[in-house]
């Protein structure tokens, strides 16, 4: 049961896709169509009795804290969206100073469009590479627990947390 279910999220984690800019929505969105339209992207973050994971004060904030740009006339474009999706995962493991900093050393690297595909093209690999190593360890070693993956891939994040926000700061420092 416990392994058919790893397995069955393993699969979405593998296939997941975030929408490209050309796939998303032609028209301008108002705030209440923009969560109901991201809510799919999201779905594969299960944070256990939370029904939103975006809300209007968080998008509000973003805006506020200059870390996606204002709407027009209460409207959000592609360009929104592709803001939006980019900071609900960075903000997992990032401050909101720290995917501030990130995108826009991404962007200043790229254009917009540039680094929000260099973003999902990253994170859908990083996805499918986690679920691949979980295969090649149990195949290596079979001692190992799942218990222990989840400690071993916690580990694991933390140390890439930690390294991404080490080269975050020095951007910050050599690049002002």
């Amino acid at each position: 049961m416990f392994e058919d279910e790893l397995k069955k999220y393993e699969n979405e984690l593998k296939n997941f896709k975030f929408p490209k800019t050309s796939e998303m929505p032609t028209v301008d969105l108002y705030m209440d169509q923009v969560i109901e339209y991201t809510k799919s992207f999201f779905k594969i973050i299960e944070l256990g009795e939370q029904k939103e994971l975006v809300t209007p004060s968080m998008i509000n904030n973003y805006v506020k804290n200059g870390i996606i740009p204002s709407p027009k006339g209460k409207k959000y474009s592609r360009r929104h969206i592709a803001y939006i999706i980019a900071v609900f995962y960075l903000k997992q493991i990032l401050s909101l100073d720290e995917v501030k900093a990130l995108i826009d050393h991404q962007i200043k690297q790229n254009d917009e469009s540039g680094a929000y595909r260099y973003f999902c093209e990253s994170l859908e690999s990083e996805f499918s590479n986690c679920c691949n190593h979980h295969y090649n360890e149990i195949i290596n070693d079979s001692t190992s627990t799942y218990e222990n993956f989840s400690l071993k891939y916690s580990a694991r994040g933390i140390a890439n947390k930690i390294y991404a926000q080490h080269i975050i700061d020095l951007q910050k420092k050599f690049n002002n």
